[in-house]
């Protein structure tokens, strides 16, 4: 009996013995590693990160993104458009007629311009030019929180985006230029000289400009009237820009390597669309929304706010430079 439970116990520990045992013809070859999970795979939230660059018509940005699952990933960014700048002119008016006038012969005919112009100089020292210069300067900067979803089984090239922008509400402004400024400042102190000789409070001698009108800057119509802006207090002109501060976002894209022989370095095209909750506003220093309350407006200013009024929504097509951190 001792005997039998000895042999059992020799066998048990050569059992053991053989399963940690590699044979010597086996020595010499490789055998084969596990596969990494590819950056696609199942539970694979925050093992991945990707910085990259971007370029595009909503400005040069910086991205974050992870995979959240085998078919979707999530980036956040930041994005800011360069201060690109437009001139814009607009004509001084003093009351309904124009300020420049020609005979048959090409020669000046003086206007209650010429007479207000005279008088203000006289004055003030201000010189009212016949027109203003203005500038209008892109201000859009934007945080950015998108979801890129890749239905394609089998496909992480093209995807559908969707997510929102959130900035400022201000994405540009029209600004008077420094070479207006004696222009800007006459038209508001012959304003004030036309609201006194109106309301009977100013000098009578100049009661006589109650038939000249108020000066300004024809914007077209506002209702059935002619509108005319005018300055602000400081003798200046300021018009910011605006849409809603939340806008959300909806695009597809295409991703993919640069070169084959790095995956750690891709590419991508995205184009989409920035819902800004309607036409954007444009409210002059006197109070009136440009792309609401006027129309028929005239020159540079006509077409700036035209185009404006166009963009409900904000076309975006951007470039990335995408480099795995890992």
């Amino acid at each position: 009996m001792k005997r039998c439970l000895a042999l059992v116990a020799v066998a048990l520990l050569a059992h053991a013995a053989s399963a940690q045992y590699v044979p010597a013809l086996t020595l010499g070859k490789k055998e084969k590693v596990p596969e990494k999970a590819g950056y696609w795979h199942p539970g694979n939230m925050f093992e991945h990160l990707d910085l990259s660059l971007s370029l595009g018509t909503s400005g040069i940005g910086i991205d974050l993104a992870m995979p959240i699952c085998e078919i979707a990933q999530v980036r956040v960014g930041y994005e800011l458009m360069p201060h690109f700048k437009r001139s814009i002119s607009a004509d001084v008016m003093v009351g309904n007629e124009k300020s420049l006038q020609y005979d048959e012969n090409r020669d000046r005919i003086e206007t209650n311009y010429d007479r207000v112009r005279e008088m203000i100089y006289g004055m003030y020292g201000y010189d009212m030019m016949p027109t203003i210069d203005m500038t209008s300067r892109i201000t859009m900067n934007n945080f950015k929180f998108l979801v890129d979803i890749f239905p394609l089984s089998g496909n992480k090239n093209l995807h559908a985006t969707i997510g929102f922008y959130w900035g400022p509400s201000q994405f540009a402004k029209v600004e008077s230029d420094g070479s207006s400024t004696a222009t800007l400042q006459a038209v508001s102190a012959y304003n004030k000289l036309y609201k006194a000789a109106v309301e009977g409070t100013g000098d009578p001698s100049l009661n006589y400009l109650e038939d000249y009108g108020p000066a300004g800057f024809p914007m077209g119509k506002r209702g059935d009237q002619d509108y005319k802006m005018t300055p602000g207090n400081q003798g200046s002109i300021s018009i910011p820009v605006k849409t809603n501060a939340f806008k959300p976002y909806l695009g597809v894209g295409y991703e993919a390597a640069i070169t084959k022989k790095r995956d750690d370095l891709k590419f991508a095209v995205t184009g989409g669309l920035m819902f800004w909750g309607g036409k954007p506003s444009m409210v002059s220093p006197d109070g009136v929304n440009l792309t609401d309350d006027v129309s028929d407006i005239p020159g540079d200013m006509g077409s700036y706010v035209n185009f404006i009024s166009f963009l409900k929504a904000y076309p975006t097509i951007s470039v990335r430079i995408i480099k795995n951190i890992f």
